[in-house]
């Protein structure tokens, strides 16, 4: 008995003197000079137009990108007009207009003794659709857990596609969606009349990739056919919490944007680096390029990139459940009132609510 107690004191002493010589160890790094770095969405929708400017951190920092003082920022239209950004604070700048399609602009920032400028970038036409439709899909994923080997899981749903021309002004696109799930709660009757319901709403964002879509090198074709947006399982009550809500449908926004050769080259590098996994040819960073620099010291370094996208949006009212003589219901809305991305109202009906008929 002696002996085995002389064993465990000697591994618990063991263990303790393991643990007191554990030290974290931070490595000594060069200070590296602060980077600007330039996010533009620039489009004929105000709403959506900005130019952030803020500053690379640290390897160690941990707070937000700092953002630069003293910045002038223009929007310059190719033998036309100027626009001169207002700074908004923290780096955030508006134009007092918005471009037009078919013009060429480049963005200038001058700081301090710099000047930054783009390279030229010509306005898509607007954006459109051809067609918007679903397919019945049947989306296959794997499971695993700690005992046995990836079991596939098979969800039978439908996938929203999209149809969309290809013209001499216009012959690239990014797509970006959101999914609103509409749902109720209808309380049974009671001696004194009916409650009333509770109208609710989810929405699901697109998380994934860049949504490209384009004509392919050496093709003359005149339209993008059956690009796919987004899947919609049948089983609505994954998304749910409770066996009263009811669904009523989908409202898809869609967020359709014309972009230029160069911009779609841009994000398909972009993609590239998201699925990158360590393999032997994938990317690396130093291959995804800017079109911003500095005129008067071509070796000072800036990231990011100017791009001037027409854009368009469109909803549509989409429902799984409610059958019309065997088909499901698919149609474009008209209205466009704000909806949050998530609540309820009870006894009183949102604006944007829509129906199965």
């Amino acid at each position: 008995m002696k002996q085995q107690l002389a064993i465990l004191f000697t591994g618990v002493l063991f263990l303790i003197l393991l643990s007191s010589c554990e030290e974290l160890y931070f490595p000594s790094l060069d200070k590296m000079p602060e980077i600007m770095v330039v996010e533009s969405h620039i489009t004929n929708d105000p709403r959506l137009n900005y130019i952030k400017i803020t500053t690379t951190n640290g390897f160690y920092e941990t707070g937000p990108n700092a953002s630069l003082k003293g910045i002038n920022v223009k929007l310059i239209e190719v033998n036309g007009k100027i626009l001169t950004a207002t700074d908004n604070g923290k780096g955030n700048f508006a134009f007092p207009e918005t471009p037009t399609p078919g013009r060429k602009y480049k963005l200038k920032i001058t700081y301090q003794n710099d000047i930054f400028e783009s390279d030229t970038v010509q306005m898509p036409s607007l954006p459109s659709i051809d067609d918007f439709y679903s397919l019945y899909k049947i989306s296959k994923t794997y499971r695993t857990d700690a005992i046995g080997p990836p079991v596939q899981i098979e969800t039978p749903g439908r996938e929203l596609y999209v149809d969309a021309p290809i013209t001499p002004t216009l012959q690239y696109y990014r797509f970006n969606w959101r999914a609103v799930l509409l749902w109720c709660i209808t309380p049974p009757p009671t001696p004194l009349g009916y409650p009333p319901s509770t109208y609710g709403w989810n929405s699901l964002y697109d998380n994934d990739l860049i949504n490209l879509a384009g004509q392919k090198i050496y093709s003359n074709a005149t339209q993008v056919k059956k690009h796919p947006i987004l899947t919609i399982p049948y089983d609505y009550r994954i998304y749910l919490d409770s066996k009263e809500k009811i669904e009523n449908g989908w409202i898809i926004i869609l967020d359709e944007y014309g972009i230029d050769k160069k911009t779609y080259d841009f994000y398909e590098q972009m993609n590239k680096q998201l699925t990158a996994e360590g393999h032997l040819f994938d990317p690396v960073l130093t291959q995804v390029y800017g079109n911003i620099h500095c005129t008067n010291d071509p070796s000072k370094k800036i990231l990011g990139f100017f791009e001037v996208n027409s854009y368009r949006e469109y909803r549509y009212y989409f429902n799984l459940w409610g059958i019309d003589q065997g088909k499901t219901i698919l149609r474009e809305l008209n209205r466009y009132p704000d909806i949050p991305s998530d609540g309820q109202i009870k006894g009183v009906v949102p604006e944007f609510w829509e129906y199965t008929y």
